[in-house]
């Protein structure tokens, strides 16, 4: 009676605890938890998922895996006294493992995998469960660490604690002590530490996986112990270190992937005892040395190698082609050279093989035509050169990808008939193939899917059999020379997702069948020269979600159905001929993040309707002809990053709802008509890195909270109105890479604190009316390479700054200030990357600085209009960059592009003024340089030295108004590129070299006012006789003096006299009306740089240069800057 009382109380107990269980289950979506229920005649050992003894009296498994339980585990649970297996895995409960599993002492299998709710912590008391077999705890959120005390479940065999990112501290040495463990998982969590060494005492380890960890140190030696293991995996962690030598001892390995690692040092011969290795990956580590050559010939079993992304030299090691039983074989990403040996093509189980971004070179062998298995080929990024060989290719049966972009293959695409059934992806982009695409095509690769052939030189049209793909999805041909109309047939390539084919010579209109291309996302056409209209049946593009035509021909309104596109984000129609407003049916589309309609012809004013495209972060209309307000619902478009409204003719104030564009990266609003004061609303656009308010009418002062901007890396506020100091906090913006105030009315110190802008690339405060010593400390901008200073055009006193000394610069221009002094000649001083110095129109005084000559970039130097004195010495050959004659008319001067990366529009006007007789003369060829020497108008003597004349890149060169004495030298034949040569007002003796007349470009010359004498060369009779004039020695045309025996001549002292009454009477009576040249160098690029380029416009052939008085110079580089 007493046992029976027990065991009913014992059934009762348990069923109990189940029906506590269930209550804490929210949702049963299956219903499987229905027939728990004590008012049916059902037994509790027959519940769903209950498995009782045989007696019926004890519940011994809980299986509840996969029913989509949700809800929390019970405490419950613990009552469950002889419960051996809890299977709990693939729901959805939630809360923590309660503490109560540790009384489960006869539990021997316990799954709690795939709860992503469950948290907390692994309870302590685990450790009571001492006849735990099999232990999986996986795809949770639990925390803290591994207890320690599962140490004492001396039974386990199997313990997965994997994929929980939240575990995290140290792998317990207790682990240790569980020697009947055969599989141990605790990949994908977050422990760190060591691998205790201890664990090479687990004897009977088959399987240890601690991949995805952040664990570090070396590999434990002690694993060596482990002589049952079949699988080690350490990948995705921070060992470093060598594979230790002792791995040759585990000899039943099956698998060691040791990727993603800090791992060093060779591959360990000992590897070659591994005979029943099947994988062996130590990708992504620093391994380095030659491949080994012996240890392949006993992995008889082995069957993936990947040793991509280390840092192995030399050749493939022949002898990898004796591993029969390879299927992968992965080199890539290595220092990896020579050809490829052709016993790789005895590989006939291998189905992938990569051998990409190596310094291989050669062909592809024609052995791999014996690769029956192949599947993927990836040989990209290498030196591998020649013809692709389509015929070896062909014979591979299985081949599904060939993947061979960024190589120096050329040669045709295939274009006899060969057999591709089975490849479905041929991506051959970057490599030099030429040609055209083969009719054919389709027929070959039947089964293609990817066809990318983007940067090589393939021309003709594109095929209108390419229809015939009917399986084609990703069609790319950007930059290549393909020509003619876009094909009709592609409509009958249904599948079609990916239509890539920019920067081609493509004509005609846009087909309105690819409107029924239902499958296409991406459409990219940018840089042809494609006309028409973008075709309405377009509108049925549902799918697009990039639409580039950009840099085309095409005209018309903008559709309005664009906006009508329910899947289009990207949004490009920027320089083209589209006209009229923007339609407000795009502006309503609620989904586009990009819409760039710049450098087209729309005008009126913007809409109202700009604010309702919400999820815009990027909006370019500059370079049209908006005209109007900026409509305050542009403010609604808070998620802007890029805003370009620059070059139209927008007026008025910038609205204040532009405040809340906080999230505004590259703000451009230059060259409009904006008036104001320096816009308050900015100040909230803490995000703003780049800032162009070029051109507009803009007053008042600069504020000091423009310091709070602190991500700014650009800031260009040039030619304006602004006026007062410079504040001081704007050395607070220490990112600054860019900085342009020129062209205002700036007035005050520079103020020391922009010393602080230590990464500037380029500082222009031209053209203000700033004083005082120029005293800024330069000193800062030292480590920044190439940096250019724009400071001309104020009222700056004092000496040469010496923290100049050591900055790296590329242009420097200090003129048409009142600097005075003489300039610093430091030993070794050398501004190697200087390309333009000018300091013209100051007060320095004393000899040229010998640095000036060891400027080995210099293009442009203009030290005109100063005090120098001295000798102009033979080491003026030194300057290297000017010693280069052009082959080309189109001579060129360095860029100015900026180092910097940001996508930032730099907008460079630098114009030189010249002082012509006759007018304005202006070029009429678009060139990159005018190379320039100019020492006028200062007290330099001595001969002209014969090293001048070796600068053969020389494109103007003037010498005027100094006391250079001695005869003009034949070789002044040298300077072949010379377009202007002045020099006039010296005292030059001899007679005019005939050498002169060989100078091709020259369209300017002046030796007016010297000491030469003797007979006008024929051969330069074209030029005008104010050229000669002054020279009362010289003769013939086009001079009225006459050469003849008889003819008078006067002493030197007769000369000097009748010169300078001469030149009075010229400068007083005949050329008092004075033309300025201006030539433009103008540079545009995105934030991400400018360069130069000087427009040159109708020719200066027939100029001459004005003559002044001798402090006067004949000659005035002024360079502007609009930015």
């Amino acid at each position: 009676m007493q046992n029976s009382i027990q065991r009913t109380q014992s059934k009762f107990k348990e069923s109990s605890a189940l029906l506590e269980f269930k209550d804490e289950i929210s949702v049963d979506p299956r219903g499987a938890l229905d027939d728990w229920d004590n008012n049916t005649s059902v037994l509790f050992c027959s519940w769903s998922g209950v498995i009782c003894d045989e007696l019926q009296e004890h519940v011994v498994s809980l299986n509840l895996s996969g029913l989509g339980l949700i809800g929390r585990i019970s405490t419950s649970i613990g009552r469950l006294n002889l419960l051996s297996l809890l299977d709990l895995s693939h729901n959805s409960f939630s809360g923590s493992i309660p503490s109560e599993i540790g009384l489960l002492k006869e539990l021997t299998i316990f799954h709690l995998t795939d709860n992503e709710g469950i948290n907390g912590s692994i309870p302590e008391s685990i450790g009571g469960c001492t006849l735990l077999t099999d232990l999986q705890i996986g795809w949770t959120s639990i925390s803290g660490g591994i207890p320690p005390t599962i140490g004492n479940c001396q039974k386990l065999q199997t313990l997965r604690l994997f994929s929980n990112a939240a575990l995290g501290g140290q792998i317990p040495y207790n682990l240790s002590l569980l020697g009947s463990l055969t599989v141990l998982d605790l990949q994908n969590n977050s422990l760190i530490g060591i691998i205790p060494p201890e664990f090479g005492r687990i004897q009977r380890l088959q399987i240890l996986r601690l991949g995805t960890n952040e664990l570090s140190g070396n590999i434990p030696p002690e694993l060596s112990q482990l002589s049952l293991l079949q699988v080690l995996s350490l990948d995705f962690n921070n060992f470093s270190g060598t594979i230790p030598e002792q791995v040759g001892l585990l000899s039943n390995l099956r698998v060691l992937n040791l990727t993603q690692n800090l791992l060093s040092g060779s591959i360990p011969d000992e590897v070659e005892l591994l005979f029943n290795l099947r994988v062996l990956n130590l990708t992504h580590n620093s391994f380095s040395g030659k491949l080994p050559s012996k240890i392949w010939g006993n992995m008889s079993h082995l069957e993936e190698l990947h040793l991509c992304s280390n840092l192995f030299e030399g050749q493939i090691p022949s002898e990898l082609g004796s591993i029969r039983s390879l299927k992968v074989l992965k080199l890539g990403e290595n220092a990896l050279n020579g050809e490829i040996p052709s016993s790789l093509g005895g590989l006939g189980n291998l189905t992938d093989i990569d051998l990409s971004l190596t310094q291989l070179h050669g062909t592809i062998p024609p052995t791999f035509a014996d690769l029956s298995a192949l599947r993927m080929l990836y040989i990209r990024d290498t030196d591998l050169s020649g013809s692709i060989p389509w015929e070896t290719l062909s014979q591979i049966p299985h081949l599904e990808e060939i993947m061979m972009t960024g190589n120096l293959f050329n040669g045709s695409l295939p274009v006899k008939f060969s057999n591709f059934s089975a490849v479905q992806k041929v991506e051959l982009g970057f490599n030099s193939l030429s040609g055209s695409i083969p009719e054919a095509l389709c027929e070959m690769f039947p089964n293609i899917r990817t066809l990318a052939l983007q940067q090589n030189s393939l021309e003709g049209s594109l095929p209108a059999a390419i229809g015939n793909c009917s399986k084609l999805e990703d069609l790319v041909f950007a930059e290549n020379n393909i020509s003619g109309i876009l094909p009709s047939s592609l409509e009958k390539c249904a599948s079609l997702q990916w239509l890539e084919g920019w920067a081609n010579n493509l004509t005609g209109p846009l087909p309105p069948n690819y409107g029924f291309l239902s499958n296409l996302t991406y459409l990219s056409l940018d840089n042809n020269t494609l006309s028409g209209t973008i075709p309405r049946e377009f509108g049925n593009l549902t799918q697009l979600d990039n639409l580039a035509l950009a840099t085309n021909l095409l005209s018309g309104p903008i559709p309005a159905f664009l906006g009508s596109l329910p899947a289009l984000i990207f949004l490009n129609l920027g320089s083209n001929s589209f006209s009229g407003t923007i339609p407000g049916a795009l502006l309503q589309n609620s989904v586009i993040e990009e819409l760039h309609l710049d450098s087209n012809l729309l005008e009126g004013k913007l809409p109202e309707e700009i604010g309702q495209a919400t999820n815009l972060i990027s909006l370019k209309i500059h370079n049209n002809k908006f005209s109007g307000s900026i409509p305050s619902t542009l403010g609604n478009l808070t998620l802007l990053t890029t805003l370009f409204l620059r070059n139209n003719s927008l007026t008025g104030a910038i609205p204040e709802s532009l405040a809340l564009l906080v999230n505004l990266v590259n703000l451009d609003i230059g060259m409009n008509d904006f008036t104001s004061e320096f816009p308050d609303v900015l100040r909230n656009l803490t995000n703003l890195e780049s800032l162009w308010l070029t051109n507009n009418l803009l007053t008042g002062q600069l504020p000091s909270w423009i310091g709070t901007l602190s991500n700014l890396r650009y800031l260009s506020l040039g030619f304006n109105n602004l006026e007062g100091p410079i504040p001081e906090q704007m050395g607070d913006l220490t990112e600054l890479r860019y900085l342009a105030l020129n062209d205002n009315k700036l007035t005050g110190k520079i103020p020391q604190t922009l010393r602080l802008l230590s990464r500037l690339h380029f500082l222009n405060l031209a053209t203000n009316s700033l004083t005082g010593d120029l005293d800024l400390d330069f000193s800062n901008y030292g480590s920044i390479h190439n940096i250019s200073i724009l400071l001309n055009g104020n009222n700056l006193t004092g000496p040469f700054p010496p923290s100049l000394q050591n900055v790296s610069m590329k242009l420097l221009d200090l003129s048409d200030n009142q600097l005075s002094g003489s300039l610093p000649d430091v030993p070794g001083l050398t501004p190697m990357h200087l390309k333009v110095i000018l300091l013209r129109s100051n007060n320095f005084v004393g000899v040229l600085p010998s640095w000036l000559w060891r400027l080995q970039s210099l293009q442009d130097l203009d030290f005109s209009d100063n005090i120098f004195t001295g000798a102009l010495p033979p080491e003026v050959g030194n300057l290297k960059k000017l010693r280069v004659v052009s082959n080309s008319n189109s001579r060129s001067l360095s860029e100015f592009e900026s180092t910097d990366g940001n996508d930032a529009r730099q907008f460079t006007h630098y114009e030189i003024t010249f002082n012509v007789k006759n007018g304005v003369t202006t070029f009429s060829s678009v060139v990159a340089s005018y190379s320039i020497i100019d020492f006028s108008g200062n007290r330099l003597e001595g001969e002209i030295p014969s090293e001048l004349y070796q600068l053969g890149g020389l494109r103007f060169l003037n010498l005027s108004y100094n006391s250079f004495k001695g005869p003009i030298s034949e070789d002044i034949g040298g300077l072949q590129n010379l377009d202007q040569l002045d020099l006039s007002h010296n005292r030059l003796k001899g007679q005019v070299p005939s050498t002169i007349a060989s100078l091709g470009f020259l369209g300017v010359l002046d030796l007016s006012y010297n000491n030469l004498s003797g007979r006008i060369p024929e051969q330069i009779v074209k030029f005008v006789n104010t050229s000669f004039v002054g020279n009362f020695g010289l003769c013939g045309p086009p001079l009225s003096t006459l050469c003849t025996d008889q003819s008078p001549r006067e002493s030197p002292d007769d000369l000097n006299s009748a010169e300078n009454d001469q030149e009075q009477s010229l400068v007083d009576d005949l050329f008092s009306l004075e033309a300025a040249m201006a030539f433009i160098i103008g540079a545009a690029a995105g934030f991400g740089g400018f360069s130069t380029a000087i427009v040159l416009t109708p020719s200066l052939r027939h100029a001459v240069f004005h003559y002044r008085r001798p402090k006067v110079v004949s000659t005035a580089c002024t360079y502007h800057i609009y930015v």
